[in-house]
This record gives structure tokens, sequence and C-alpha cells, in this order.
């Protein structure tokens, strides 16, 4: 009887084992088949462990594109299973011992190529392993060093009189100077400027910020003929805002090209996007298994990011977005830096700005998000200190993006037409704010937050093309100093922000940024796109330390282990566990009762013991 019984959980227990093992295989091909060869270790870390606030579309795909497959498939087995079950016991031990331990090779071995292969693991820890690069040795189309020299009214007496920001245009030009190495092997820590260590200087009229981040936009969705890769342009209007204002393109050909930053790894999903653009940082959150950011109480604690600066400086700070601010850390790093005020799909349904069950896409439709982005900047306006509005749009998030009643059908593609109703959306939103008093003041900054990583709806792009996000800035007093096309990543938008609001940055750099206004030659620029994008694919034992990470296991036990080997683990209730390297532990309950265990056995227990160990 008991054999029976053994024998039965056996069989479920395979059952179960063949179904996670189908499914993590489905799961593997659903997640190669919608994010593509954009897929990253650190992407694929981020994205599964910070599930809060997903949009319920991306959920449904994934029931239908992994979960109901593995379903159907693990139940056939199962059937096929009794059916051979009644022909031949012989055949049902075959079938039940050697497939179970065929799936488990094959698929474990899928997931090891997939690890190392399309994830690039063997990249991320620095070595080689049998991955072909996937860099491309990208070269832009002209990178000059041409200086605009600070005219003299007195010699050209037709030009106009010295303005206020005369003075600031010419400190950009200061002359070029190679990025400073250090001797640490990593490459972050070698090339890091702390913004802690730099003297910023404000103009004494501060001026007001609005930042729009745009959801998976591109450069690459303008046609060929500006610097796109697609035969018609989906965004006419957003191209020809950047081409009236500033995208770094110089007057390089004929009605100037777009340019766009690179996004590199550590920067190509929202939350690593927005990290990577306010604080010059890649988002690497440390070793494999440590990547929930969500477990922990601060968020990159010791570095200083564009929040803090603003916030220093008196700046009101208000985040817009139609999603729940939780997800994906982003509500924990902009508390942490800058103090931001959150006005998310929660804060939209306290105020009755929305119903309280309304719920469409990740919570609510770009239409209202600019619609409570006037009543918000208009409040902002109002006050006495300078603002910073930051805003994120979520219609053209993947897959296929969300249709909403504004959307044409201009495209066959549904996805096009998302993207050309969010150009409709967004330029209408800058005509309106143009026609504000306050703009006069105001320095709006439009970047796309990472290339889309929807696969399918870039398959035909040209392979040799290197994706990079839109790029716009509006209304900066300052003009580039180089009027050159240039090569930079979205890690330069943190210093070029500040610069764009007249703020005077000796040097020109910031985290692993530099002030594309500056004469300044950018990472991109100095090493090659190719090697920093390598670079920045390896885990950094720097960027670890400034995370201050703090291991959380599954049931939320934080783990620590100290420089001499002691491993401290603290559970939820607050008991603390340590085990000291040499074998003695120690166990804490929160009536502060210790128990402590020596290596010879001896067991001590200790009322309200304070400081017991060295």
């Amino acid at each position: 009887m008991k054999r029976e019984i053994l024998r039965k959980i056996a069989f479920w227990l395979s059952v179960l084992l063949i179904f996670l093992l189908i499914l993590l295989s489905f799961g593997i091909i659903w997640m190669y088949m919608i994010w593509g060869r954009n897929l990253t270790i650190n992407d694929f870390l981020f994205q599964v462990t910070m599930l809060e606030g997903t949009g319920s579309d991306m959920v449904i795909k994934f029931i239908f594109g992994a979960l109901l497959p593995a379903l159907l498939v693990t139940g056939g087995l199962v059937f096929l299973f009794f059916f051979i079950r009644k022909k031949s016991i012989y055949a049902r031990h075959i079938f039940m011992w050697k497939f179970t331990l065929a799936a488990v090779t094959v698929i474990s071995w899928s997931v090891v190529i997939f690890g190392i292969k399309w994830l690039g693991v063997d990249s991320y820890f620095g070595f080689a392993g049998f991955r072909a690069s996937r860099e491309e040795a990208y070269v832009p189309p002209v990178i000059e060093e041409i200086v605009i020299p600070v005219q003299n009214v007195s010699e050209t007496p037709e030009l106009k009189e010295p303005g206020p920001w005369d003075e600031f245009q010419a400190s950009l030009a200061a002359e070029m100077t190679p990025w400073e190495k250090g001797p640490s092997r990593d490459f972050v820590e070698s090339y890091y400027v702390d913004p802690a260590s730099v003297t910023l200087t404000f103009p004494e009229r501060k001026r007001n910020l609005i930042y729009i981040f745009l959801e998976s936009m591109e450069v690459t969705f303008a046609d060929t003929s500006v610097g796109g890769a697609f035969d018609e342009c989906v965004i006419p209007r957003l191209t020809a805002l950047s081409q009236d204002n500033e995208n770094f393109s110089g007057s390089y050909g004929e009605g100037s090209l777009l340019d766009g930053g690179y996004a590199y790894n550590g920067g190509t999903w929202t939350m690593g996007a927005i990290f990577s653009q306010t604080s010059g940082l890649p988002l690497q959150t440390g070793s494999i298994g440590r990547n929930d950011m969500d477990t922990q109480e601060a968020f990159y604690p010791t570095i200083t990011a564009l929040g803090d600066i603003l916030e220093d400086e008196g700046y009101r700070q208000v985040f817009l977005i139609g999603s729940n601010a939780m997800f994906g850390g982003r509500k924990l790093y902009l508390e942490n830096h800058g103090g931001y005020e959150f006005r998310d799909l929660i804060w939209a349904k306290q105020t009755r700005h929305i119903p309280g069950g309304y719920y469409v896409w990740w919570g609510y439709e770009d239409q209202k998000l600019f619609e409570f982005a006037k009543e918000t900047v208009l409040e902002l306006a109002e006050g006495d200190e300078p603002f910073n509005l930051t805003m994120l749009t979520v219609d053209t998030h993947m897959t296929g993006g969300y249709t909403c009643e504004l959307c044409g059908d201009e495209f066959e593609n549904s996805y096009s037409n998302v993207y050309a109703c969010s150009d409709r959306q967004v330029t209408g939103f800058i005509e309106w704010l143009k026609e504000q008093d306050f703009y006069e003041n105001t320095t709006v900054v439009i970047v796309g937050d990472h290339p889309t990583m929807d696969a399918s709806y870039c398959r035909n792009i040209d392979p040799s093309y290197v994706r990079r996000v839109y790029t716009c800035i509006m209304n900066a007093p300052v003009k580039p100093v180089r009027d050159a096309y240039r090569s930079y990543s979205t890690l330069d938008m943190f210093p070029t922000t500040l610069t764009a609001l007249g703020v005077e940055i000796p040097g020109g750099r910031l985290g692993l940024g530099t002030s594309l206004y500056t004469n300044q030659r950018t990472l991109t620029e100095e090493l090659g796109y190719t090697a920093v994008s390598s670079s920045l694919s390896r885990y950094s034992s720097y960027l670890d330390g400034l995370g201050s990470i703090v291991p959380v296991d599954p049931s939320g036990n934080i783990i620590s282990i100290g420089e001499d080997g002691t491993i401290t683990v603290l559970s939820p209730d607050g008991t603390q566990a340590i085990l000291y390297p040499d074998g003695t532990q120690s166990l804490t309950t929160p009536d502060g009762v210790q128990t402590v265990i020596s290596p010879d056995g001896t067991i001590t227990t200790i009322e309200n013991p304070g400081q017991v160990m060295p």
C-alpha cells in the first residue's frame, strides 16, 4: 500500500517537474519572440522580478503564449501516459522515467544556452563563452570638433545686443579634455564622475523643467531620408519638432538628420532608462538573484541624481504617470532622490480624476495623462518655487500598444497607428505649452525611454542599423558649441539636461555622461560604441557597492555576509540568526532572548543579550 502511494507521489511530482520545464521552455520562446535579441540578463531579471503593476495585456499574452500551451502539452502527455498504461506496465515505466530524464536534460541545456548566448550572461561576468559579439562597430556619419566662436557685437554691429546667456555660452566652448580613466579594472568606477564632487552653479533665475519620457519612442520610426529606418515616417510631427529644436545632429545633411542617444545595457527598459537619464549610471542591481529593488529600503542611496540636485535648489518636483508608480521601483527611486510628489493611477482614483474601478492597458491612457499634465503644470506655475514636472507616456508600450479613441487608421500596422496617435498628442501638448506665460522660462526635454522591445515591429529594419531613442530639447537658453553630428547615449542626458537649465558644470561631465552643449567628447565618442556597449554589459562591483544591495530570499529574509565570512539572516518577524566563521551559531528572537550554540554543541540562553559576540 505504501509502495503504491509512493509511486503515485513520484508520478505526480514527475508531472509537475515536466510541466514546469515545459512552461520554462514556452516562456523562453515567448520572451524571445516578444523581445528578440534586445533581451539581456539585466532586462530579464528586472522584468521577471518586478511584476507589481504590470499591464493586464502582458499578463494575458503570457497566459496564451506560454502558460496555456504548457498546460495543453502536459495534459496531452498525461493522457498519453494513461493510454500507454493500459497497454503495458513496462511501457509505462519507460515513458515515465526515461521521458522525464530526457525532458530534464534537453530543457536544461536549452536554459543554459538561453542564459549564456541570448541573455549575454558570459559577457556580464566577463568571460567570452561561445557567444558571438552582437555589437556593431558603428561609426556615426560625422564626428567633428567645430567650436562656434562667441561673436563680438562691437566688431559686428548688425548682430543683436549681448544677452544674459552670452557669457555662459562662451564657457561651454572650453578646451576639450579627454576622459580621465581611473586605475580600477571596473569600467564604471574608472570613468565615473561623482556629481557630489562637482560644484554646480545655477542661474540667478532658475528655469523650470518639463521632462517627458516617451514610452518606446525611437529615431528609428522616422523615414530613412532623415536618419530613421522606416520607409514611411510614422512620427512626422515629432520628427519636425526635433529638427526644429535640438537633437545634437549639428548641421549635418540637407534638412538635418535626426540624432538620438544609444540605450546601453542597464538602460533598455523603463526603470533602467529613468535611472540612466537622471543619474548617468546604468541600472545594474548586483549579482544574479539580487535584482529585486522592491525588497530594498533605499534605491542607490549613495549616488547624487538629477532629482537630488534640483531638490537642493528648491525645486518642487512632480512625477506624473498613468500606471502604478510602484512598478519597477520608480516610486522608491524618485522618493529617495528628489522627494517627488506622485500623481499616478492611485492618485487619479483617490482624487476622482478617474472612477475607482477604471483600468485600461497599464492604468489609464495617455489621452487622460496629457489633460492631467495641463492641470498639474498650471498648478506648479502658480507657485513661487521653480518646478520639475517629469511625466511618462504609456500607450506605445509593447506589445502592439494601446489603441485609444483618438487613434486613426492611416497605417496597416496597428502599432504604427498608436505611434502616430502619440505623435499627435505629444506635439499637441507642446503647442499648448508654448501658449502659456511660464513657457518663456521653461526648458522642455522630450526623450524616448528606450527602444521598443517589440521585436516583430522592427523585424524589417536593416541589421546594420543601430537603433537610438528619440531626442528633442526645446527652449534651452544656450546652443551647442559643436556644430556636429554627436555620438551619444542616454547616460549623457543627465548633465545635458542641467546645462539646458543654464547650470554651469565645470568639466561638463557628471556620472558617465557628458553635456552635449559643451565641447567635451562623450564616452561613446572617446572609446567607441562597441567598447562602451561591451563594458557596460559586464557586472560592476562598484555599482553593486553604490546600490547598497541587501539580498532578500523568497521568504523575505534579509541575508548579509560580513567581510570576515559572518552570515546574518534577519527574518520579517525580527528574528535574527547569525553563523560565525568558527561555527558558532546565534539565534535572537524579537523579545531579546538569545540562544548561542557553540561549535562543540553547548547551548547557552541569554536574556536581553545586547552585544554577545564580537
